[in-house]
């Protein structure tokens, strides 16, 4: 027997043709550009782009995104930039460490099968695992997100719906990818921490001539995790990157990512004795079983071509294949019965593979019209993603001690029959303009639409096959007024929306019609708007930032009076966040941020109107600040707060926690340049050896511990 449900929201239409003949005559449009080079570099001259210094300094001036079209001091929009030389200085080696140096994010342990403690990340609320990019292009990579490669992370806050398409309503992350220079460069780590956690990196690059050059970047990884018994990190990276053209004005760029990952996953420990009425468990106990593995392998191939051409403009052409395949057997507490001191453990097994191709084609220019001075950006997107899930056999949940739980093993694995394979393929266009209105006022604007096409093959547990069908239309803009009291500073006031179809955080439709990933429900809608003020101060070598925000969010699915279900749900995120970054001295730099937010199910289920937001604190804050006493030693210490966290959502909720504590946790470092080659570096973490909840899943019955005091010795060269 085999079903097929095809939404009726919208007609459908076949832009499967002409997807085909705007990918062709993109992808041609490069070599056509090339064949003309010479004549074209003959007539015209290269067109200046000053790039961040993402290693030496805390604080940019400009976002990697063509799509921002102004510098961030005179952009209407909350983005944080997160440098290289930050992430050095504290060894932040995920995408999670990284992220420490932004207000408004938690995080969030996962559940059954989807527990992947590195990546899900909740940000002013709302889970933005589905809009994490690089490069800007989504990032479908289902292992963890090691910085080894990586230039700068750029957290873009609010609805954004007009830069990538469909996204989540707090904003995306995006990270910037290293790439061929033409210079002779060499540098790396050798790292070795308490935990007996050993790490490895180097940096090659090699100018070929002035305007070739190649790099090679490889990681490895190995290790225990601190304060946690049995769980191990075991990962392998290596990236390779050439460059023609640097300088000219006809550039090409060929990156290729490879990593492995063979961890030894963490399902956490039983939230017994969190709310102080029973004795917790160490922190440190192993609840897995002999078995549990996680392994992950992902390739991504992406050709970037830049052709400048006069009157200040520039075309650019993005193309990017990648492939990742995830599988993973994880054992984790569930139930407790703290008075017969028992827990049992469960199996979740899990084998994912996602797929991702698109062409980006982007062009960017200035011009004027009378008084009025324009920069345009505007492009073409064409993607197509897959993602394919397969079930495993369930296994039989084991009882143990609650305290002292005992070595366990599994069967063999063997798959169930049961799997779910979603594509989406989307063509979108958008155009930007941001119009000078003399020397006091920037006016920036637009818009992009997105046609998608979305199929789920799914076979039920009953193996029973079906096929559901979504496709539509999504509609999102920006807009934005700038005033500029001084050149060094803004104040400005925005609106940006976004929208999220059924299965866009997951590639999975649901035959429920309750279900909000069901093809008749409608779009999920959100609309940010936001007051802030920039400035650029002590001769542009630090960048104050205020803005105060509010997002709604619409088309939730929620349980009428009458026991009905409609898309007449709501929900609001309103806040105040406070930034600085910079160099307040030539010896002193700083990074902090602060935030105040409030949640709330403004009209939704009965149960759980009027309550906030699950893992949403009311205040977060993060500072991390570096002092040079001596041209060769440097002192750094950081410290990052997080408010109490609600867990439950819902007044009949059976959740053993209702919330989680707040905390404080401090971290310090150390420097010493030996010489001009050589530097040593002390990090350490956690000084106060602070217990706290680093992340819990949704039912509230297990936890991941924070990570206990450690520290970390590198040796880094550079020649």
């Amino acid at each position: 027997m085999r079903n097929h449900i095809v939404s009726k929201k919208h007609k459908t239409t076949n832009y499967l043709g002409a997807s085909v003949v705007t990918a062709a005559v993109l992808l041609t449009t490069p070599m056509m550009l090339n064949a003309e080079a010479t004549t074209v570099l003959d007539k015209i001259d290269v067109v200046e782009v000053e790039k961040n210094d993402y290693t030496e300094k805390y604080k940019v001036d400009k976002s990697s995104s063509s799509k921002v079209t102004q510098e961030l001091v005179d952009t209407p929009q909350t983005i944080q930039v997160i440098t290289k030389k930050v992430m050095d200085e504290q060894q932040a080696t995920t995408l999670q460490e990284a992220l420490r140096n932004t207000p408004g994010i938690t995080l969030n342990l996962g559940e059954n099968g989807n527990t992947n403690s590195k990546d899900n990340i909740n940000m002013r609320g709302f889970d933005v695992q589905g809009s994490i990019f690089k490069d800007g292009i989504r990032d479908l990579t289902n292992a963890a997100k090691d910085m080894y490669n990586t230039e700068a992370v750029e957290v873009t806050k609010g609805a954004v719906g007009s830069d990538n398409g469909r996204g989540v309503s707090s904003g995306y992350i995006n990270q910037v990818t290293k790439t061929a220079k033409n210079v002779d460069e060499v540098s790396g780590t050798v790292g070795y921490s308490t935990a007996k956690n050993a790490r490895l990196t180097a940096d090659l690059n090699k100018a070929l001539n002035e305007t070739t050059g190649v790099r090679l970047n490889v990681m490895k990884q190995k290790g225990e995790v601190a304060g946690r018994d049995e769980v191990e990190i075991d990962r392998t990276g290596i990236a390779a990157s050439v460059a023609f053209g640097i300088g000219t004005a006809s550039r090409t760029t060929i990156n290729y990512e490879h990593t492995i990952q063979d961890d030894v996953p963490d399902g956490g420990i039983p939230t017994v004795g969190l709310d102080g009425l029973n004795q917790k468990v160490d922190s440190s106990t192993f609840y897995g079983s002999v078995n549990d593995f996680e392994e992950s392998k992902s390739d991504t191939f992406t050709v970037k071509f830049e052709q400048d051409f006069a009157s200040n403009s520039t075309f650019s052409n993005t193309m990017r294949y990648g492939k990742t395949r995830q599988e993973m057997l994880l054992t984790s507490p569930f139930n407790y019965d703290s008075t017969a001191n028992t827990v049992d453990r469960r199996l979740h097994a899990r084998w994912q593979e996602n797929e991702l191709l698109t062409n980006q084609s982007n062009i960017k220019t200035e011009f004027k019209t009378g008084m009025l001075i324009h920069n345009v950006s505007t492009g073409v997107e064409i993607t197509k993603e897959n993602q394919l899930t397969k079930n495993y056999a369930s296994q039989t949940a084991q009882i143990t001690d609650l305290y002292n739980p005992t070595a366990i093993s599994w069967n063999d694995l063997t798959f169930s029959g049961q799997k779910s394979d979603g594509e989406t393929t989307t063509i979108g266009a958008y155009l930007f303009d941001s119009i000078s209105i003399g020397e006091k006022f920037i006016l920036t604007g637009g818009g992009r639409f997105d046609r998608y096409e979305t199929t789920n093959d799914v076979v039920s547990s009953t193996l029973v096959a079906s096929t559901l069908e979504d496709d539509g239309h999504l509609n999102s803009y920006k807009a934005g007024l700038v005033y500029k009291p001084l050149d060094n500073g803004s104040v400005y006031i925005s609106r940006a929306t976004t929208q999220l179809p059924p299965g866009g955080a997951n590639f999975t439709l649901s035959a429920t019609t309750t279900n909000a990933n069901n093809p008749d429900m409608e779009p999920q809608k959100s609309t940010t708007d936001e007051i802030g003020t920039k400035w650029d101060l002590l001769n542009n070598r630090i960048s104050l930032t205020t803005a105060i925000y509010k997002t709604v969010v619409e088309n939730e699915t929620m349980t009428e009076a009458d026991g009905t279900t409609s898309q007449n749900g709501e929900k609001e995120v309103k806040g105040i966040e406070f930034g600085i970054v910079g160099d307040i001295t030539d010896k002193w730099s700083m990074s902090a941020g602060l935030a105040k937010m409030d949640t709330e199910y403004t009209n939704s289920t009965s149960t759980n109107e009027g309550l906030s937001l699950r893992f949403a604190p009311e205040h977060t804050a993060t500072l991390w600040t570096t002092y040079k006493f001596t041209p060769a030693f440097n002192l750094g210490a950081g410290a990052r707060y997080v408010g109490t966290q609600e867990v439950k959502i819902s007044t009949t909720s059976t959740a053993p926690i209702s919330k989680i504590e707040e905390y404080v946790v401090y971290d310090a470092m150390a420097s010493y340049k030996y010489n001009k080659n050589i530097t040593y570096q002390l990090n350490v973490y956690n000084l106060t050896d602070e217990e706290y909840v680093a992340n819990m899943n949704n039912s509230g019955r297990r936890y991941t511990p924070g990570a206990s005091r450690s520290g970390l010795l590198t040796f880094a060269y550079k020649f």
